[in-house]
């Protein structure tokens, strides 16, 4: 991979990493869905005003704004969701170590539904992540004052990453990244609008402190809207294979940052779960079995 597309790398998995450090300052003053509304927002307004820029055009048709309206409610409105209400009950190393968990799930979502194929470093992969889970959520866990619940959600929110996967390979292979990510993100702002009044999420008595607003901007504008672009701009430049790894260096980011700022500590069982996950996407991804076998 060339340097520049390495700074890229590592530049996504601060922005993806840091994106659990804001949701951890603002949630504790803003309503978990109005985060949620206030981040696919301002990403859609950022990016919609740089589509003159990048020189595209938005669909016209019914049907295929149909399909990123389901795409928004998969990758954006229900993971969103889960990840910023269990970061209500769980650290911010905690959620960036499970949310490596979504190639793994994206992977097992594709399998069910027969669009990969059942190889077994895959599979093996597959099974080394859910064990990596399995012992964040364990009894272990438990005794250790993690909430449980909070574990789950962030699992959830990898779920819905995975079936939005299988949405965008079926039904929105080939399209322009940009209009895709622009898509999406007006689709899902719509999509929160009725689900804030059915709620009756309230607004802040007050307005929020400096901390929680920068923060609110960062994720939106930072970790959603620039983030997209360089995610993009790696794919097109290193492969999609290579992008991938970004998923190996967000928990590492995201824990970090959680520990130089938010003074979080980490325990030895989530570090062997971060370990366990780890080692599955690179068992799935491949790499590793090709450079035992070279040795």
């Amino acid at each position: 991979m060339p340097s520049s597309q390495l700074l890229n790398l590592f530049t996504l998995s601060l922005l993806w990493g840091g994106s659990f450090l804001f949701i951890g300052i603002a949630v504790k003053e803003v309503d978990p869905l109005l985060l949620v509304f206030l981040r696919v927002m301002i990403a859609a307004i950022v990016m919609l005003s740089l589509i003159p820029f990048f020189k595209v055009q938005l669909p016209r048709d019914a049907d295929t704004w149909k399909k990123f309206f389901v795409m928004g409610l998969l990758n954006n409105v229900i993971p969103f969701t889960f990840i910023f209400y269990a970061q209500t009950l769980i650290s911010v190393s905690l959620a960036s170590i499970i949310n490596a968990m979504t190639p793994i799930c994206t992977f097992i979502v594709l399998a069910l539904f027969k669009e990969e194929l059942l190889k077994p470093n895959k599979v093996i992969g597959s099974l080394l992540g859910v064990m990596g889970v399995a012992l964040l959520s364990g009894l272990t866990q438990l005794a250790l004052h993690t909430d449980p619940f909070g574990v789950l959600l962030s699992f959830l929110a990898t779920v819905s990453y995975g079936f939005s996967g299988l949405w965008a390979k079926r039904h929105l292979a080939g399209r322009n990244s940009i209009q895709s990510a622009t898509s999406q993100l007006t689709a899902s702002t719509l999509i929160m609008i009725p689900v804030l009044w059915l709620t009756s999420t309230e607004l802040p008595d007050s307005l929020p402190s400096f901390a929680a607003i920068a923060s609110i901007l960062s994720l939106a504008v930072a970790s959603t809207a620039f983030a997209y672009i360089l995610f993009f701009e790696l794919i097109s430049k290193a492969g999609a294979a290579n992008a991938m790894l970004v998923t190996l260096l967000v928990p590492i980011s995201g824990t970090l940052l959680g520990i130089s700022v938010l003074n979080e500590t980490i325990t030895l069982i989530q570090v062997m779960g971060g370990v366990l996950i780890g080692l599955g996407l690179l068992v799935i991804d491949g790499r590793l079995l090709s450079l035992l076998r070279n040795k």
